[in-house]
């Protein structure tokens, strides 16, 4: 990929762009920044490809949606009530309600993990999600003790961040 830069910028100012190119069929390739998709999708490492909703949101789904305030927001679909969807973060455990289907700008259908790609059809994939949603109550302990364990592997080391 010699010639090809890199450049950050806001996801507001790609809105429109993103949504034009949804609109018309194709796939939307970027990478998310911040935690509450650990440990599915790390911080400005992963990528996540966008494709147009079709239909109402499922269990599972992973809407980039855009809220109120303006924030933008990847979060998995846990549920629905009669305000809108329920979504939470694979690294929290509050529940955000409300969210409609005109706050919805895509929905993940693949992302790259480590250079490997997956796609949300595939049998691991979906039985992490699965996995993920109903220990939502305990993912507070889980995290906790897979902390502990990474660090008893790395002999206490913290791991260190790019950049």
């Amino acid at each position: 990929m010699s010639g090809l830069r890199q450049k950050n910028v806001r996801l507001a100012q790609l809105d429109p762009l993103i949504r034009q190119l949804l609109e018309a069929g194709q796939q939307v390739k970027f990478t998310p920044h911040g935690s509450s998709m650990l440990p599915m999708l790390r911080d400005g490492k992963d990528t996540v490809t966008l494709t147009k909703q079709e239909g109402k949101l499922k269990k599972y789904d992973i809407p980039l949606y855009q809220r109120p305030q303006g924030g933008y927001v990847l979060h998995r679909v846990v549920g629905e009530n009669q305000k809108g969807y329920l979504l939470c973060g694979d690294h929290q455990t509050a529940l955000e309600e409300g969210v409609t289907d005109e706050q919805v700008i895509g929905v993940v259908c693949a992302f790259t993990r480590k250079g490997k790609e997956y796609t949300v059809t595939q049998t691991g994939y979906r039985l992490y999600a699965r996995l993920w949603v109903a220990i939502r109550p305990l993912r507070r302990l889980v995290m906790g003790g897979l902390r502990r364990l990474a660090r008893l592997y790395t002999g206490g080391k913290k791991e260190k961040k790019d950049g």
